[in-house]
């Protein structure tokens, strides 16, 4: 099994320019819904290039990014240098090793990124750091569908194939919705009240697109690939392209927004 650390080598440019941007609409949501104010301090763990926490450094006084990869966090530094923005902090660390004597947050976010943690670690951390009416945002895309033909389900398929019995992160298992299986997690924790809301989108993808994009996740990184690069992304454009000769592919789905609270304990 390859490292967290190293499971995004050579993927940061990738994932600047390739990831499907999260909507301004789920920005107001968390501002709104965890009452985030311009005194607020964020947590964001797995930061990656900074598409959750540069953002929501506009909005707080402070945005504290954590991610084990020194790749992602410099393209995060210069995307943040590149906006403007100056509340932002970046520390290479895995968010299991948090320090808990970190100064109380009001928000940890966490995009992407859970199912790549010792889940149930990262939560017990987060009771010592975040404020006792602090919430943590677990966000995830799902994907609802696909044209022309179920062009993604046989992508993944092929994908499952090229990398045998294990993926670069560990075995090829078979998982529920991974924002199901992070509402479990979070009932088992401390932060057991749990709101969702989701907001849905459309995107649409060249075939460069969507290699650029295979290129910024786990599944095909350049550093995972290695020597196989060149076979990898040959056999998904050979693939692809049996689906959508023009080279052109839509796909819809949600993104999921857990916020997960301490229950409020009423006095009588």
């Amino acid at each position: 099994m390859t490292l967290a650390s190293e499971l995004y080598r050579g993927a940061a440019p990738y994932y600047v320019r390739y990831m499907i941007p999260y909507s301004e609409d789920i920005f107001q949501s968390l501002i709104r819904v965890c009452r985030l104010a311009s005194s607020s301090r964020v947590l964001d763990l797995g930061a990656g290039t900074g598409m959750i926490g540069i953002r929501l450094a506009r909005s707080v006084a402070h945005v504290l990014s954590v991610d084990p990869s020194d790749e992602m966090l410099r393209e995060a530094r210069r995307r943040a240098e590149v906006a403007g923005v100056k509340n932002i902090e970046f520390v290479v660390s895995r968010s299991e090793d948090l320090n808990e004597s970190m100064l109380s947050f009001d928000i940890a976010t966490i995009a992407s990124s859970f199912l790549h943690m010792d889940r149930a670690t990262v939560l017990a951390k987060l009771t010592q750091i975040l404020k006792p009416d602090g919430c943590v945002a677990i966000i995830n895309r799902e994907r609802d569908g696909s044209e022309p033909g179920e062009w993604r389900t046989a992508m993944l398929s092929d994908i499952k194939e090229f990398w045998g019995e294990s993926y670069p992160a560990g075995p090829i298992v078979v998982r529920p919705a991974q924002s199901a299986s992070d509402r479990e997690v979070l009932r088992a924790s401390d932060f057991s009240e749990i709101t969702e809301f989701r907001h849905y989108y459309e995107h649409h993808w060249s075939i460069d697109n969507l290699l650029g994009y295979l290129h910024s996740i786990y599944v095909g990184a350049p550093g995972v690939l290695g020597a196989r690069r060149d076979e990898f992304t040959g056999r998904i454009r050979r693939l692809l392209l049996s689906y959508s000769p023009s080279g052109f592919f839509s796909e819809r789905g949600h993104i999921t927004t857990l916020l997960g609270y301490r229950p409020q304990i009423s006095s009588r």
